[in-house]
């Protein structure tokens, strides 16, 4: 069975590691970046925001996709930012039909509406402006005299300059480009416009300086043991049923294991390819002289 694999400090979409907490992936075997083990971007409405949830509608993801309503669970470790400066708000600030993008954890649940766990809100943001981007760094370089490259994890490119305002986030520490080291979270502002190497120019960065990997090792995404395979969110083992990248995977309740072949939950029956993922076409099986199903 493929699996892909990827050491580095976590990524995010930028204030975010899966539950927040963000520390680093470690040495371990993990899927890569592109398979989901980034939270997750989504933009929509708010419908109501209490006790604890968010539930937005009018959801749409990063390619502009429509898609049904979410309850977004908020936890101590939620963020909930305003997107103009970036400080901290509260949920009972959130206003129903308020324009939000939320990150939350690739792990959502089968149910309808989905749920899913919160990383990272952004809200208060103006009808004429744009929401902030929300990354990782992954190297920062310089570019001539008195300039600097800063290249994301998913390879997005913003030029730094002397106009281009650093700020760390709730302290009163003095930050700078050497700051800007890889797997750091920013929040960061542009001006809108590409220029012709297709960077926009970053106008404010804030620096999350307290989730800076650190060299402690902490489970996230898959990780294989022996010939298993098993999924770990922020050093937590899951469970039952899991979406990844927009596969679903079955875990067993108990140990954890990833499952392949048929297996049946609550009364109905699924089959797992031999990577785990659930299949959702027809497809037809024929036996062999054991009588095995192929």
């Amino acid at each position: 069975m493929k699996k892909w694999a990827k050491t580095t400090g976590f990524l995010c979409a930028a204030v975010m590691a899966v539950s927040m907490g963000m520390t680093s992936f470690g040495s371990s075997t993990v899927k890569s970046a592109a398979t989901g083990l980034e939270p997750v971007q989504f933009d929509g409405t708010v419908i109501s925001a209490e006790d604890g949830r968010l539930m937005i509608g009018s959801v749409r993801n990063e390619e502009n996709e429509s898609r049904e309503d979410m309850i977004v669970t908020i936890s101590e470790t939620t963020r909930i930012l305003d997107a103009v400066n970036g400080y901290p708000i509260p949920l009972s600030d959130l206003t129903e039909g308020e324009a939000v993008r939320v990150y939350v954890s690739p792990a959502m649940t089968m149910s309808l509406p989905p749920q899913t766990r919160g990383v990272l809100i952004l809200a208060g943001i103006p009808a004429d402006a744009a929401f902030p981007v929300c990354t990782t760094v992954d190297k920062c370089e310089q570019n001539g005299a008195n300039g600097y490259i800063l290249t994301d994890v998913f390879g997005k490119q913003y030029d730094i300059s002397a106009g281009t305002t650093l700020l760390p986030y709730l302290t009163r520490n003095i930050v700078g480009v050497p700051d800007l080291k890889p797997g750091t979270h920013i929040l960061l502002w542009t001006d809108g416009k590409a220029n012709a190497s297709g960077r926009s120019a970053a106008e404010k960065i804030v620096i999350f300086q307290d989730d800076v990997p650190e060299d402690t090792a902490v489970r996230n995404g898959w990780e294989q043991v022996g010939t298993e395979w098993y999924y770990y969110e922020q050093g937590e083992l899951m469970k039952g049923w899991l979406l990844d990248n927009g596969d679903w995977y079955y875990l067993d309740p108990v140990t954890g294991l990833m499952q392949t072949g048929f297996i049946t939950v609550d009364g109905k029956t699924y089959y797992l390819e031999e990577s785990g993922r659930m299949i959702t076409k027809p497809r037809t099986f024929t036996p062999d002289e054991s009588g095995a199903l192929h």
